[in-house]
Formats: structure tokens, sequence, C-alpha cells
């Protein structure tokens, strides 16, 4: 487990994280999956601030891999059928480094946890390298799906 002062700051960097995430989707949309609660009304918005937030968890603390793929794959099944390039759907990752140093800011206190922001930076590449491998299986299981409709004759080929 990592150290105390970046605990102190990690529901702030949940919510700088999440804004992020939502950040491909555009004002609207992002503002929608915020405000609704709901998660039958808003599935969408509940699965990313719920695997967000179980993502954090994780990182900042056992880093349990295999609960970190099972969420991030609950993310990246979602941006994976639509029409985000790889980069795109992928930056959230990296986007949460930005979200801790962004929410660090000046604080001496929680700079001085440099060798933490070190094991974090580590933990988000290994993640990274998750992501990619579940982006493509996913998107790999959509280019399948749609061959098959075309060869049933359900789709027309594009």
């Amino acid at each position: 487990m990592l150290g105390g002062p970046l605990l102190g700051k990690k529901a702030a960097i949940g919510e700088r994280w999440l804004a992020s995430l939502l950040e491909a989707y555009g004002d609207d949309s992002a503002t929608f999956f915020k405000q609704r609660k709901n998660r039958f009304a808003n599935p969408v918005g509940q699965t990313y601030a719920e695997s967000s937030r179980i993502i954090l968890d994780e990182i900042l603390g056992d880093m349990d891999t295999s609960l970190i793929c099972t969420h991030l794959d609950e993310i990246i099944k979602i941006r994976a059928v639509q029409e985000l390039t790889p980069a795109k759907a992928l930056s959230f990752v990296f986007s949460l480094k930005d979200a801790i140093r962004d929410e660090i800011g000046g604080d001496v206190q929680v700079a001085e946890a440099a060798g933490d922001l070190r094991k974090i930076d580590v933990r988000i590449d290994q993640m990274a390298l998750f992501a990619f491998d579940i982006f493509v299986m996913r998107r790999e299981q959509v280019y399948n799906l749609r061959l098959n409709e075309i060869r049933k004759g359900f789709v027309k080929p594009a």
C-alpha cells in the first residue's frame, strides 16, 4: 500500500479521473453520465464511476491485477463498441497520472511522496498494457460478431 498523503486525496483524484474518462463523449453526454445516478437509467455512467473507483483503490492499494483487469474490462467493453480510435478509447488510463499530479499540485507534503509517485507511474503503465490487451480482445469480438451477421445475411457489408 502506498503512502498516506496520496490516500487522503483519493476521492478528489477519483473525481478528476472520472471527468477525464468522460471527456471522450463531449459535454452533453459527460454531464448526463455524471448527473444520472440510477444504474438502469445510466448504466454507462455507473459502470465508469464504479469501475474507475475500484481501479484507483487498487492502484493506490494492493494492486490486485485480476481485480484491475476485471474492471478495466467493464470500461473497455463499452468503449470497444463505440467509434473511438484505440488511442482515444484507452487514453483514460494515462489520464490517471495527470489526475494525480493535478490534485497534488504544489502540496509539499504530498510531493515528498515522490517514491510513491514513481510506483504509481509503474502501476499505471502496467495497467495500460492490460488495457491494450483487453481492448484488442474486445474489438476482435466485435469484428467477429459483425462478420457472423454478414455471413448470415442480417447486415450488408460496409
